[in-house]
């Protein structure tokens, strides 16, 4: 039974692109870079390919992953394996996570330098270009971002919803002294509500998350949902989901997600 079960991890490993040597290395990804006029700084990227890539003339989605560490590219590849999705993940390694996440200071959550429209328009103008130019993409875009990346994730669709097709924030929202400035922003949004045709936004956040005990984050999000669904209407395919006992940046949310975005209508 144990060689069986050997077996079929190994046999798991080489479909997903995983190899093997004598001191167990695994290919993850690419190694790419760019260099940023906007953000005067050269940025690490991870770029992984679907398996059939080299030998086939197929164009692929491309997803952005936020917060872009070796382990949540693992995450990455886990997902769109067990969804049998054939993607492109780019992960954006970051240099000043609060800086490049956050558009503005609150007392909840004090940044010295909310350079948020910054990355946005890196993102806009130099990475999406980058990564259109050089890998076979079919035009397909999603963004996702977890925790404060969640939040850029949040920011990125109310003040640019025509930049990705999705948008999956996971332990997504803000506190409550960041209402006025989120409400402002989802004011001047929704005044053109044509820009989110289309699209797709998937949010979960847990009810026992620790970094929001008085539930703030959550209802922020319950409120935008409401927002959402009077404003923009059959615009857009949403949904929010929460869990009850996950913790902080519950896995759930991102397979949830991506199953959201990528199922069959």
């Amino acid at each position: 039974m144990r060689n069986y079960i050997l077996f079929f991890i190994l046999i798991a490993c080489l479909k997903s692109g995983i190899s093997y040597s004598q001191d167990v290395n695994v290919k993850i990804g690419i190694k790419d870079s760019l260099q940023s006029k906007i953000l005067n700084e050269n940025r690490q990227l991870v770029v992984s390919l679907p398996i059939d890539y080299d030998v086939s003339n197929d164009t692929y989605p491309v997803l952005f992953l936020l917060d872009g560490t070796e382990n949540n590219l693992i995450d990455a590849r886990l997902v769109t394996y067990n969804l049998r999705l054939k993607i492109i993940i780019v992960a954006i390694s970051n240099t000043d996570r609060e800086r490049d996440m956050m558009p503005i200071s609150r007392p909840s959550y004090q940044v010295e330098n909310p350079k948020a429209d910054n990355f946005i328009s890196f993102l806009e103008t130099e990475l999406v270009p980058y990564i259109a130019k050089k890998y076979r993409t079919n035009g397909q875009k999603t963004i996702r971002g977890r925790s404060l990346s969640g939040l850029f994730v949040m920011y990125a669709f109310l003040s640019k919803p025509e930049l990705f097709d999705n948008y999956i924030g996971n332990c997504a929202g803000w506190f409550a002294d960041m209402n006025t400035y989120f409400n402002k922003l989802a004011d001047k949004s929704f005044q053109n509500n044509n820009n989110f045709k289309g699209k797709k936004l998937f949010v979960a956040n847990s009810l026992a998350d620790p970094l929001d005990p008085n539930k703030e984050i959550h209802q922020s999000i319950i409120d935008l949902s409401k927002r959402i669904e009077h404003e923009l209407g059959d615009q857009i395919k949403y949904e929010y989901i929460t869990y009850e006992n996950a913790g902080h940046v519950p896995y759930s949310g991102f397979y949830d997600g991506m199953k959201f975005i990528f199922e069959k209508e």
